[in-house]
């Protein structure tokens, strides 16, 4: 019933969007973890039909005794593995499910952006004016000045009113197509114009049931409420953002109307540099302009996520996953103490150190590698739902942090079970025993 539920409420989550998504593919990821847990024993031996049997064959003595132990007692074996498939799906939930929305506003950006070349004036911008000086310059067929600021959304998310607060983009239609192709889905672009109009994302207007001639009911950044009417419905919503507005409706409610970047879209005729020309023509905006290839960060709604900041994420889970990882060592620990009398008995029969340490290190890859592989599909089903649901592509995590992880729970388990039974059992059954 709790995998049903499970996948029940993954499939919920690709019905979903935003926070509601999140949530649903949070409460699959859950459920499938607690019915691991209970259906261990039987997924125990599907693990054991995969690879004990290889293990058996491949290992000699010490793999035969280990895959007849696994065999006789597999509900201590999912009682080893359980605690690591719910750190490894923890941490693979929490990891991938940013990693994926980055990758696919990257991609979106990427998607949208038409211009070759952008002005940017340092910290301080671009005032207005520079983008028509810089469609004024030989050689440049298009310019559009990109205007940063944000807006706040009355709206509701499980029942509940919530706030919340969106970064946007102003830009001006004269030209825009030539720069930045937000993929229009219904509606027309060239009337994003005057005081009154925005653009939606097609996955925001679906969630406020608006379309072209409707209105949105916001507040700019000043605190003022604007109701604009929607002129146009577009996909690249994770890159661009879920609003569009014309710069002139964002620029007397910011606290400095300056363009933090100036698209460029330049001919394909050969002749002189252009970007020589662009720096010229911006030469009487002041110094500390920079004119240089555009690239998708240019027009990506939320900046990359700096390098220490990423690292804060990534501690603050592993710090989490760490404690869950204490839970893994403790829990294997105990169940090698526990295994007294087993490895008395195998010693008295013959079995050297030699094959009872052999045998704890095939157990102890058996335990860890069934951990991952179950573990990680458990996390790949409300993954791939929360993906589909919010970006549209498959989930994603960088090679690097699945390392990552690999390597920290094969380090836990190797300390619960190796550790203890050091020296081939001569921890846990004393000196007493040769």
């Amino acid at each position: 019933m709790l995998a049903f539920a499970g996948i029940s409420s993954a499939g919920v989550a690709t019905t979903q969007s935003g926070q509601a998504a999140g949530a649903a593919a949070s409460g699959a990821a859950m459920s499938l973890v607690i019915a691991v847990a209970l259906l261990g024993p039987r997924i125990a031996r599907i693990t054991l039909g995969v690879l004990g049997r290889p293990m058996g064959r491949v290992g000699g003595v010490p793999g035969f005794l280990a895959e007849r132990a696994a065999s006789a007692h597999t509900r201590r074996l999912a009682t080893a593995f359980t605690p690591i498939v719910l750190v490894v799906a923890f941490v693979c939930v929490q990891l991938a499910a940013g990693s994926t929305l980055e990758r696919a506003s990257d991609r979106q950006a990427s998607a949208a952006l038409r211009a070759d070349l952008v002005a940017t004036g340092g910290g301080a911008g671009l005032p207005a004016g520079a983008a028509r000086a810089v469609r004024e310059t030989p050689g440049v067929t298009a310019a559009t000045g990109v205007l940063r600021s944000a807006v706040v959304l009355a709206d509701r998310q499980a029942g509940e009113p919530v706030l919340t607060r969106l970064p946007v983009l102003g830009v001006e239609a004269r030209g825009l197509s030539g720069t930045l192709d937000p993929r229009v889905t219904a509606g027309d672009l060239d009337r994003l114009a005057g005081r009154d109009t925005v653009a939606v994302g097609a996955d925001r207007a679906k969630s406020l049931d608006v379309g072209p001639g409707d209105r949105v009911a916001l507040r700019l950044g000043d605190g003022t409420r604007v109701e604009p009417r929607v002129v146009a419905v577009y996909e690249h919503e994770l890159g661009l953002g879920e609003f569009l507005f014309p710069r002139e409706a964002l620029a007397g409610h910011v606290s400095a109307a300056r363009d933090g970047a100036v698209l460029i879209r330049t001919g394909a005729t050969p002749g002189p540099d252009p970007a020589a020309a662009v720096r010229e023509a911006l030469a009487p905006y002041g110094g500390g302009v920079t004119v240089r290839a555009a690239t998708a960060d240019d027009v990506r709604i939320a900046p990359p996520v700096p390098d220490g900041d990423d690292a804060v994420i990534v501690i603050g889970v592993g710090v989490i996953g760490g404690f869950a990882l204490l839970a893994v060592v403790s829990t294997l620990t105990l169940i090698t103490i526990g295994r007294r009398g087993e490895f008395r008995l195998l010693r008295m029969v013959g079995t050297g150190r030699r094959q009872l340490r052999r045998m704890l290190v095939l157990e102890t890859g058996l335990v860890t590698v069934a951990g991952l592989v179950i573990g990680t599909a458990v996390a790949a089903v409300p993954l791939t739902a929360f993906a589909v649901s919010v970006a549209g592509t498959a989930p994603y995590l960088p090679p690097v942090h699945y390392a990552v992880i690999a390597a920290a729970v094969a380090l836990a388990a190797a300390a619960g079970t190796l550790v203890p039974g050091a020296g081939g059992g001569r921890f846990v059954l004393g000196r007493g025993v040769r």
